[in-house]
């Protein structure tokens, strides 16, 4: 008797032992297919289960509530195109609590899964796609977001359940992601408006502002596939982290392309990309990385009298000219890493620099 009853309480503590390790065991994301589309575009968005343990986890079921913005993304419907597990059962079930699925059209719904029988789903530690929602946009928005809330109404929640332990909950972190949605005919990345040839109109909006100046500006894809300047009236600079829409004259000045007599219109707030890393051949020569927020180090060398430019040298054949708009030049032959966007003139590339956090000095 005694033996029996040391293996109960032995069964029990692994059973609590493995609740308090699973509590919070499987995070759900949303991962956009494209963030920035067009009116009437087909947005695919992947729902995913990601393991946040050290190994993949086993789940039995999941109650995921939905919210979006119908008047911006109208629900269409979910496919298990390119996922890799075969659900018993999913969907949006019409007895979901507080009746959160009598319509899949006001933007609140409830969308469930089963797995099957003996066989659980594994959340990966890069994310297991449970299944791709479909929505058609509709009007222009800077961003709507689609939300994966812990709760609604009274009773509906957002579970995952563990594979193993019986009822369980194991749900983790719960993710949300954001989509911008532009008129027809409006180009979505400066990969496409450098494509133009000159003197073409262009219409531009989801790129990031990362640096303003005086009476120009830069923007980068939100990937960093490439950056470009735009020209503007002073008065009409948008802020730094923010996504507008830029209508222009794609043109060339100095080596540089550049979308000129720009009309700026302000967008809502977007997280710059971080600084592309390189060293100063590859500013010069090679991939023209111009028109992207770069960070490159060296020493400082050839400052001006007016101390508003100098130039950088890693050792390479030729150094980086660096434009100062605000900030002081470092003293002569002090090491530093210079963080800025990176243009061009008539005398070649040239890193320009508004913030005097940028140029970071190493102390000697």
């Amino acid at each position: 008797m005694k033996a029996r009853w040391q293996s109960v309480v032995l069964a029990l503590v692994m059973v609590l032992a493995t609740a308090a390790a699973a509590s919070g065991a499987v995070d759900l994301e949303w991962r956009p297919a494209y963030q920035i589309v067009h009116s009437g575009d087909t947005v695919r968005i992947g729902l995913y289960a990601v393991s946040d343990s050290g190994s993949d986890w086993p789940i039995s079921a999941m109650d995921v509530l939905v919210l979006h913005a119908p008047s911006y993304l109208a629900f269409s419907r979910v496919t298990s195109d390119g996922a890799p597990y075969d659900w018993l059962t999913d969907g949006f079930f019409a007895n979901a609590p507080d009746n959160i699925n009598k319509s899949l059209t006001d933007g609140n719904m409830m969308y469930s899964a089963w797995a099957q029988f003996g066989l659980p789903a594994l959340a990966t530690r890069k994310g297991l796609l449970v299944t791709t929602f479909e929505f058609v946009a509709q009007a222009p928005i800077c961003s709507t977001l689609i939300t994966i809330p812990p709760s609604y109404g009274t009773t509906a929640r957002t579970r995952v359940f563990d594979g193993r332990v019986p009822n369980l909950d194991v749900t983790g972190r719960l993710g949300s992601a954001a989509v911008m949605v532009v008129p027809p005919g409006v180009l979505t990345s400066v990969v496409q408006a450098k494509a133009l040839p000159d003197d073409r109109t262009v219409d531009l909006a989801g790129p990031v502002v990362t640096r303003t100046f005086e009476s120009c500006f830069y923007i980068e894809d939100r990937d960093r596939t490439a950056g470009i300047r735009v020209d503007c009236e002073p008065d009409r600079l948008p802020l730094q982290g923010t996504a507008p829409t830029v209508s222009g004259v794609i043109s060339t000045v100095g080596g540089e392309r550049v979308i000129s007599q720009a009309v700026v219109t302000p967008g809502c707030a977007a997280g710059i990309p971080g600084p592309l890393g390189l060293n100063t051949r590859a500013a010069i020569a090679g991939l023209s990385p111009v028109g992207l927020l770069v960070k490159v180090a060296g020493t400082v060398t050839d400052v001006s009298a007016a101390g508003d430019t100098f130039m950088l040298s890693d050792g390479g054949e030729a150094g980086l000219r660096v434009e100062l708009h605000g900030p002081s030049a470092p003293a002569e032959d002090a090491f530093a890493a210079v963080t800025g966007a990176l243009g061009a003139d008539a005398e070649g590339p040239v890193l320009r620099v508004n913030s005097a956090t940028d140029p970071q000095v190493a102390p000697r």
